[in-house]
Parts: C-alpha cells; sequence; structure tokens
C-alpha cells in the first residue's frame, strides 16, 4: 500500500499548506480592515487589574513587591517608577532605567495607530510618590478566531481531494457485499494503477474463480442426481419382477408356514426398498430439475377435508382420532394440489408413526397475513431443539423414534419441505412439552 499511503501523505500536505495559506491571507484582509487597537487595549486593561490588585495587597512588604514583578508567570513586564519616571522595582531581564510617565498616561486615551503592532502601557497611582507600569506588545488585527477556520479549511479540502478515492473504495465494498450474496456475475470497476485498482482485479479474479467452482460443482451435482434418477429407475423394474414373484410364492405355498415365514420378511423389505426408492426418486426429482408448478385455485377447506376423510382409515387403524378445524368461509389458494397433496400426505403419515396410542392428530386451517397456515398437531416424544431444526434433513432420524421399525422412508419431511418452498411458502416444526406441530404457510 505505498502508493495509497504517499498519495494520502501528498494529499495531507497539500491540504495543510493551502489551509495555512488561506487562512493567513484572511487574517491579512481582516487586519487590514481594523482601524484601532480597542479590542487588543480593553484585554490587556482587564488582564492589568489581576496584578494592580496583587500589588495593591502587599503594598508595603518591598520583598514581595519584588517577587511580584518578577514572576516568570507574568507574561507582560512590570515596573515600580517614582514621580519622575525613574524604575525602583523590576525584573532582572528588563533593562528600562526610565519612564516619561506624562507622555504614557497621553497614550492611554488612543486607540488608533498606524503601525501593526505596539509597545503599550498601563499606569496606576501606587500610593502618593509612586506608579506601577505595565507595558506589552500589542498586535493590530491578529485573530485567533481564525485558527477554528483554518482547521475548518483543512478538513474541507482534504475530503474533496480524497472524495474520488473514498468513493472507490466504497465501490469496492459495495462490490464485494454484491458478491457475498451470490451474485458471481457481478464485477467492480477498475480505476487507475495503484494498489487500490489491483485490489479491484484480484476481486473480479475471484469472482470468476468462485463462478468457474460454482458451475463445476452445478455439473457435479447434476450429474450425482442424474446417476440417482437412472438407477432410482432402473431399480425399479427388477424389484417390480421380485415382488411379483413373492406374491406368486406365497399364493402356491399357503400351507408352508415355514416358506411363508420368510417369504414375508422378504416380501416387507421389498415392499420398503421399493417405497425408498419412490421416495429417493420424487426427491431428486424436485431439487434437481426445474420443476413446472401446475397451480390452480382451490378450496383450501375442501382440499384438507379429501385428505383428512383418505387418511382417517389408516389412522382407526392405529388406534387414533384425526380432527380437523377449519373456518366457516372457504380459505382460496393458488396451489399445484397434485403436489400439495403429498406434502399433508406425508406430514400426517409422519404424524401416525410417531403418535402415543389413544391420542389425536389435530388439524387446523386458519387465515395468515400473506395467505393460509395449516397446523397439524400429535402427542409424541417431546423433540429437542436440535431435533426440530434437523427433522427436515434427508434421511435424519434420532436413535430411539425416528427408526427403521416405524417404517418410514426418512425422505417424506425432506419431500414435503421442498415441494412448500417451491410454492414459496414455508414449513416448520415446534414442539411444546410432548406435543409436536408443524406449520404450513401457503401464500
Amino acid at each position: 500500500m505505498g502508493g495509497i499511503r504517499a498519495e494520502f501523505l501528498f494529499i495531507f500536505l497539500i491540504s495543510l499548506i493551502f489551509s495555512i495559506v488561506i487562512t493567513l491571507v484572511i487574517n491579512g484582509m481582516w487586519r487590514n480592515k481594523q482601524t484601532d487597537y480597542s479590542d487588543q487595549i480593553r484585554n490587556f486593561t482587564y488582564n492589568c487589574k489581576e496584578i494592580y490588585k496583587e500589588i495593591d495587597e502587599n503594598l508595603n512588604n518591598e520583598e514581595k513587591l519584588q517577587d511580584i514583578v518578577s514572576k516568570d508567570t507574568i507574561r507582560f513586564k512590570v515596573f515600580i517608577v517614582d514621580k519622575q519616571g525613574k524604575v525602583i522595582l523590576c525584573s532582572e531581564n528588563n533593562c528600562e532605567k526610565q519612564f516619561d510617565i506624562n507622555k504614557i498616561l497621553n497614550q492611554q486615551n488612543k486607540f488608533n495607530f498606524d503601525k501593526n503592532n505596539i509597545t503599550y502601557y498601563d499606569v496606576k497611582l501606587l500610593g502618593e510618590d509612586r506608579y506601577v507600569v505595565v507595558s506589552d506588545v500589542l498586535y493590530k488585527g491578529d485573530n485567533s478566531k481564525l485558527f477554528p477556520l483554518g482547521i475548518v479549511i483543512f478538513v474541507a479540502l482534504f475530503l474533496v481531494l480524497t472524495y474520488g478515492r473514498v468513493k472507490y473504495i466504497n465501490s469496492l465494498s459495495k462490490g464485494l457485499i454484491e458478491i457475498s450474496k451470490g451474485n458471481l456475475n457481478y464485477r467492480v470497476e477498475v480505476k487507475g494503477r495503484d494498489e487500490l485498482s489491483v485490489l479491484g482485479k484480484n476481486i473480479n479474479y475471484m469472482t470468476e474463480e468462485l463462478q468457474n467452482v460454482k458451475e463445476r460443482e452445478k455439473e457435479i451435482e447434476k450429474n450425482k442426481d442424474r446417476l440417482i434418477v437412472s438407477v432410482s429407475h432402473d431399480l425399479r423394474t427388477p424389484l417390480t419382477s421380485i415382488i411379483g414373484y413373492i406374491k406368486l410364492i406365497k399364493e402356491n405355498y399357503k400351507e408352508n408356514n415355514e416358506i411363508n415365514k420368510y417369504v414375508d420378511i422378504i416380501d416387507n423389505k421389498a415392499n420398503r426398498l421399493e417405497e425408498l426408492i419412490n421416495d429417493l426418486f420424487e426427491y431428486t426429482k424436485l431439487t434437481a430439475y426445474d420443476v413446472k408448478l401446475e397451480k390452480i385455485d382451490i378450496s383450501l377447506n375442501e382440499f384438507m377435508r379429501q385428505i383428512v376423510e383418505g387418511m382417517m382409515i389408516v389412522c382407526n387403524q392405529n388406534d387414533l382420532n384425526i380432527l380437523l378445524e377449519a373456518p366457516n368461509e372457504d380459505l382460496n389458494v393458488n396451489v399445484d394440489p397434485a403436489k400439495m397433496v403429498r406434502v399433508f400426505e406425508n406430514i400426517i403419515s409422519n404424524a401416525l408413526r410417531y403418535s402415543n396410542q389413544k391420542s389425536n392428530i389435530n388439524i387446523k386451517i386458519s387465515k395468515a397475513e400473506n395467505g393460509a397456515m395449516v397446523s397439524i398437531k400429535n402427542e409424541g416424544k417431546p423433540l429437542k431443539e436440535e431435533e426440530l431444526h434437523k427433522i427436515f434433513e434427508m434421511f435424519y432420524r434420532t436413535d430411539e423414534s425416528r427408526n427403521n421399525q416405524t417404517g418410514g422412508s426418512g425422505i417424506g419431511l425432506s419431500i414435503a419441505k421442498s415441494i412448500v418452498d417451491l410454492h414459496g411458502g414455508k414449513l416448520w416444526a415446534e414442539c411444546e412439552g410432548n406435543k409436536v406441530y408443524f406449520y404450513v404457510l401457503i401464500n
């Protein structure tokens, strides 16, 4: 950053020099407009009062008076003289021996002087035969108030001269923010030939490399998804044949209990494998390709009523009740019914697997701010906070409740969330004690 440092140091020096020059010019113009020393004399006279006060307090103490006129802290020259003007007491550094008192007294009534600086005197009678004479050099027109003005001028010049570089730094910062949001097509503008321009080039190079890496990752992911779809499709044909032959064996060997025992096991595993392949196939299609939704306007009340009726038999077989609560007026939503039905079937099936026996599955439809809300509640094993965050992950299972014995593939909730996301909605879970809630927001 040597070039940038040198540039800012140069701007600093230029701003400093110009601010000093401008301040001096303004001070000179102000000085030339001054016609007298009235302000300076007024301040000088006011300061002399403190000196006179201290002298009056020690009028009869010659030693103390000598200390007063010899003080290093007093920037004025202080003398004690007799009536003829001869110096009686003074500081060792002062060489004056005689003053013309009458001339000094006459000068005290004057405010106009041609010179830009004068030695001015103030006289006070001390007793009957002595005077106190105080002197100082006054400068006409020197204004200490111009110092803050000089600082303001310096700051203003520095800001103006550095505006271009600071603006470019801000543009680089905004570019980085835009790139961090995922816009890898964004490129920052490259200006100049200093370190900032090199930084701009490096940012663009980094963005291009990230874009290339992302494209390669997309291609790898796409190939992986194609492989999953292809394998899932290829597994369906032999699996269908296996399931068909199992049925034939069960029909032809009904009286052989030993064979039926093993065939039932094979049948269950084959059906479970078929379900897993179908779910994996559907999940891959939902996440890997541009899925086109065939949306139509439907009554959410009637839609959920049909789903509940379809699931009621399964619930009764599992010794569970399923209850639907809906508002009196129909809530219309714009969805793909074929895909959205899978969402609620998967969530309700999940509730069936993990609900306590003889408990209720409660479904409630309500109006939301930007659409409709469906909540599905069941009573079962309490879920921890980390489990609620991971429950929609593919193949996620907890050690006890989400195991192979439940019969689930571990993909159902992932599929449900993918479909809701495609609709621009939101799916999440909450837990209060042993009550687990699933919320589906449809916009």
